[in-house]
């Protein structure tokens, strides 16, 4: 997972500006009231992400007694995601925020929409909270859903709040068989805390990023079958190892715990893919 630079465009400003158009004098006259439960509730989003306690976060049906579930989806829909709505240059500004436009939950695909940390449909007051609103690709967007976490280690990682990308946990280990299969795990740092550890495997499993890294790895290795091979032969076994070295080495420097880091670490430690593979 990749960290994102937190926002800090204020709640109800965002959603002040969202309502700003509304038309119809008593929806309007019902979203403003809102707008004290609005901020409150980013507040203690806030607090409660960064110390993993968001499940202690009560779901409602209702805000501030006025405004439903349904009504609150649509100034996230309507005023904030469709284009020029009046909330848009809100939406555009946290789509922004990856680097190379990766979706920060997989570090993989490319981002496509926001995904509400905590569902909208439990957390209304939050629809349109640039804390709970993470940039995603479409296939993390649609896996994590409206899953709600009943405890902290069931809390997958958030991008503005969890730091992990200063520590290798994300590893990957091949079958010593032909074709290779090159599998990916979660094998965290000693140093890590029980429920780091556990929401790092919960994220991991979330988001099938064993499935997904193995899959990329497949095409890697059919990638690099030629130049592996011209090494092995023409210079053997020990040239090999230190290509593959300087190839994981490249990518730590990028991150640690991409799977191409994990990839190409894998492939460098094994003696029997560099000894053995092309014979």
């Amino acid at each position: 997972m990749r960290k994102l630079t937190r926002p800090d465009d204020d709640a109800v400003v965002v959603f002040e500006a969202c309502i700003d158009r509304i038309r119809n004098a008593d929806l309007k006259r019902r979203l403003q009231s809102c707008s004290l439960e609005i901020g409150e509730a980013s507040v203690e989003f806030d607090e409660k992400a960064a110390l993993a306690e968001l499940h202690t976060i009560e779901a409602k049906e209702i805000v501030a007694d006025v405004v439903s579930v349904d009504e609150m989806k649509k100034v996230y829909t309507g005023r904030m995601a469709k284009k020029l709505a009046p909330g848009r240059v809100y939406y555009d500004k946290l789509m922004s925020l990856p680097e190379h436009g990766r979706c920060p939950l997989c570090s993989q695909r490319v981002v496509s929409t926001l995904d509400h940390h905590l569902p909208k449909a439990h957390y209304p007051s939050l629809a349109v909270s640039p804390l709970n609103l993470v940039p995603a690709c479409q296939d993390c967007n649609k896996i994590k859903s409206e899953d709600i976490p009943l405890n902290s280690e069931q809390e997958t990682l958030h991008p503005y709040y969890d730091d992990v990308e200063g520590f290798s946990w994300v590893k990957a280990k091949l079958t010593e068989s032909i074709p290779v299969v090159v599998e990916f795990y979660v094998e965290p740092p000693v140093e890590c805390d029980d429920v780091l550890i556990e929401r790092l495997k919960h994220h991991f499993v979330t988001f099938d990023l064993a499935a997904l890294y193995s899959s990329h790895a497949a095409e890697e290795l059919a990638n690099i079958e030629f130049i592996a091979r011209k090494i092995f032969e023409d210079s053997g076994s020990i040239e090999l190892k230190a290509y593959l070295g300087d190839m994981a080495s490249s990518r730590k420097q990028v991150s640690l715990n991409s799977w191409q880091s994990a990839f190409y670490t894998c492939l460098h430690e094994s003696d029997w893919f560099c000894q053995n593979r092309f014979q």
